[in-house]
């Protein structure tokens, strides 16, 4: 175990993509769960706040301590097992995807519900149920999670695995790492929609549902079980650009049609606005002139690959764009040329954020389908009146953008997270969700209130102390550390 307490130590381990500042006077290098646990006990006794971070690759915040001591799970990265019998593997807290995509690929197995960020670990991406851009065939990471294994704010070693403990209704009572617990869940209800916003709960939940998204604020996530599949035989990836966004939207309901009838399993379905593809044009000049784009990936067998190609061209054409403009890749070069165009917008607007001196001001809001375009046209508009430079992608399948904008100075960034404030507004009055994959951290924690409720709120942080007495794990994570005193 290392230990730092110089502030040039501590000031790398003290951000993330959100652009907030943090502050620490200790950070701690652990090698093993163990020495967390030990750690987390001194801590505890002594009273001491403490946070945890790996990857750093957050954007609200989630992973930056405004006080206290910060524990650096990047230590803890080792693989232990890929067994390809259960297509299972057991990995430390710091593994990152990367890794675990390098290592699970040997016995020909995938986390096909990876984030989208390669450099995340997994503890990070267990702790904020996060997803990506294979969501829309996936889903969120928390539905192949099997196993956690703990480090409890007060220093207990436990292990939660799924199928073996569940709540009653809303009431759990069972025993965790040597202790008896017994509580009543929060009563809100979460929407219908993806969602990372807040504590999950519902009737008759598995405990390990509870730690999964909790947003370091519950438990230390020393370790996990992942469930892997097999790597599809085939698979090939479409970018296809268009003239008008009611075409790309268009497209996109002909896919989500198409893959309810089951003509077709799309892994990710992806917009982009003009916006978005003026900011990538400088670094892709394949890019045309066109006011959206979207981006799709379908596995397949290798027998039936040329007919689903064949099948998505038809699609492309009936929609209005031009084929010969679009780009269909079904080899690992030109599919990962694809890829890489997607996610290099997130490195841009980071950058930007960046240069600029400005927090991170977007919106991670889901709605239901049947609103999207209600939602849509609202952020349109706002934005516009707003006069700050703005764009959104991201997942469309799942009714899900990604609405960021662009301050160049302080006022800017005032005027942008007042319309965020609206955003969510109007989200939660159309049945959305404030936060869809991204967690609350400390970003976003007003939001949070303007979804559920000062009531709910004070569930949650009584939730939280069934765990953490002392409100030490975490602290000001999802709500303000003063409910904890409510």
């Amino acid at each position: 175990m290392r230990i730092k307490n110089s502030f040039q130590d501590i000031e790398t381990y003290i951000g993330d993509t959100s652009n907030i500042s943090g502050n620490a006077r200790l950070l701690y290098f652990p090698e093993s769960a163990d020495e967390v646990s030990q750690i987390v006990q001194a801590l505890s006794a002594d009273k001491t706040p403490f946070t945890i971070c790996a990857g750093r690759t957050g954007t609200t915040g989630g992973c930056v301590p405004q006080e206290g001591a910060l524990i650096a799970m990047d230590r803890l990265d080792q693989v232990r097992e890929i067994n390809p019998r259960k297509s299972l593997a057991r990995l430390e807290a710091g593994v990152t995807l990367a890794q675990l995509a390098v290592q699970a690929a040997k016995s020909g197995l995938i986390l096909r519900a990876s984030p989208t960020e390669s450099l995340a670990c997994i503890a990070g991406a267990a702790a904020t149920a996060a997803s990506g851009v294979r969501g829309f065939g996936y889903g969120s990471i928390r539905d192949y999670l099997l196993a956690l294994d703990l480090v409890l704010p007060t220093g207990e070693s436990a292990r939660v695995e799924r199928g073996k403990i569940f709540a009653k209704k809303r009431d759990f009572d069972f025993k965790l790492g040597g202790k008896k617990f017994k509580f009543r869940l929060p009563s809100y209800n979460m929407p219908k929609v993806k969602t990372q916003a807040g504590y999950f709960v519902r009737d008759n939940m598995d405990l390990i549902d509870l730690f999964i998204g909790s947003e370091g604020t519950l438990g230390v996530i020393a370790g996990c079980d992942v469930l892997l599949q097999k790597i599809p035989s085939a698979v090939f990836d479409g970018l296809v650009f268009f003239d008008q966004e009611t075409q790309a939207f268009s497209f996109v309901d002909k896919i989500i049609a198409a893959r309810d009838a089951g003509k077709i399993k799309p892994a990710s379905l992806e917009f982009l606005d003009a916006n978005s593809l003026r900011l990538l044009k400088p670094f892709y000049p394949f890019v045309p002139e066109c006011q959206a784009a979207v981006y799709f990936e379908q596995e397949s067998g290798r027998k039936n690959i040329q007919p689903l190609m064949d099948f998505w061209s038809r699609m492309i054409e009936d929609c209005g764009a031009d084929i010969g403009k679009c780009l269909l890749a079904d080899n690992p070069k030109d599919r990962e040329k694809i890829f890489e165009f997607r996610h290099k917008l997130p490195q841009i607007i980071n950058e930007f954020l960046r240069q600029a001196r400005q927090v991170k001001t977007a919106a991670d809001i889901a709605v239901p389908r049947k609103n999207f375009s209600v939602m849509y046209a609202f952020y349109r508009e706002l934005a516009e009146k707003s006069g700050v430079d703005y764009l959104s992608f991201g997942h469309i399948g799942e009714s899900h953008l990604h609405f960021n904008f662009l301050p160049r100075a302080d006022q800017q960034g005032q005027i942008a997270r007042g319309c965020i404030e609206q955003f969510c507004r109007k989200a939660v009055e159309l049945g959305g969700t404030v936060s869809a994959e991204h967690g609350i951290g400390k970003l976003k924690k007003a939001y949070l209130g303007l979804m559920y409720g000062q009531a709910a709120l004070l569930e949650m942080a009584a939730l939280k102390k069934v765990f953490d007495p002392d409100g030490l794990l975490g602290r000001d994570n999802i709500f303000d550390k003063e409910l904890l005193n409510s």
